[in-house]
């Protein structure tokens, strides 16, 4: 008589190497309808307590993109033509990765109480995250339409060149979320540190300033080129701003180079991840 294992492969990975990325992904694809109930459940509870409840989905990038207006265009004086749709183009898809990290910093750690009552594959949680945060994104399209209604000219059908453009930025989303919800776990602090590290990154993209302004800095200081070179951000903004602004094609190369580039961070991520895992419950 012979008998069969019934061992939880929540902790411990029984692969190494690709096979325990094969392995989380698999277990991703089985426990879809618990990310989708998770997806959905950190979707409805944003701004469920407060006064203006789910309209914080609509006014709070409005506002957002009201106080960089303020700042470029009144204080500093340094607006151009269509201030507004300049501006919008690349600052609510940042709030977009913004909001992703913020909130994905807390995926592991936020779920303590539920990690150790039930036992299901943890990699569940940064990818429920992840996708809640597309929300935002989805949400925030509609101040950023609304703009088109000032500056109708602007608006051709290479707009619609914005989804390709935020796929490239939901594949870079993915590893930053999924590793940073395992390091949070250990290193608390991070969640002080990572406001910080976002405000420095915003500056070195072209979100308030054209690409022409970062390299005319580059030109001075050449250090401050390769960071904003090696800045993913620098070409999906310019896709962004390429296809709402310009009114015509993004360059599709370095944005192409970009979704090829994600692949293995994606990898990586997922593998460290799961190394990590097993003692999640045991520090939280």
């Amino acid at each position: 008589m012979t008998t069969q294992s019934t061992e939880l492969t929540v902790g411990r990975p029984r692969r190494s190497g690709f096979g325990s990325i094969v392995e989380s992904v698999a277990a991703l694809v089985e426990r879809r309808r618990l990310v989708w109930y998770l997806t959905i459940s950190e979707v409805r509870s944003t701004g469920a307590n407060s006064l203006l409840g789910n309209i914080w989905w609509f006014l709070d990038p409005a506002l957002q993109l009201f106080v960089y207006f303020l700042l470029v265009d009144v204080l500093f004086h340094q607006g151009g033509p269509a201030i507004l749709l300049f501006l919008g183009s690349a600052i609510l898809p940042w709030k977009w990765f913004t909001a992703a990290l913020t909130t994905g910093t807390a995926a592991v750690r936020g779920r303590e109480q539920v990690m150790r009552q039930i036992a299901f594959p943890h990699i569940v949680l940064p990818a429920a995250s992840v996708l809640a945060s597309v929300g935002n994104f989805l949400f925030s399209l509609v101040p950023l339409s609304a703009l088109f209604l000032i500056y109708p000219d602007r608006l051709t059908p290479w707009a619609l060149a914005v989804f390709p453009v935020a796929i490239v930025q939901f594949l870079w989303t993915i590893p930053a979320v999924i590793l940073l919800s395992a390091i949070a776990v250990f290193f608390r602090d991070i969640a002080n540190f990572i406001p910080h590290v976002l405000r420095i990154w915003f500056y070195l993209s072209p979100a308030l300033f054209p690409i022409d302004t970062l390299r005319a800095i580059g030109d001075r200081h050449p250090w401050f080129a390769v960071l904003v070179n090696a800045n993913p951000f620098t070409w999906i903004f310019t896709g962004y701003r390429d296809a709402l602004y310009e009114g015509r094609a993004p360059d599709w190369l370095p944005l192409g180079l970009l979704s090829l580039a994600s692949i293995p961070a994606i990898l990586l991520s997922i593998y460290l991840f799961r190394r990590l895992s097993p003692l999640f419950v045991k520090v939280l």
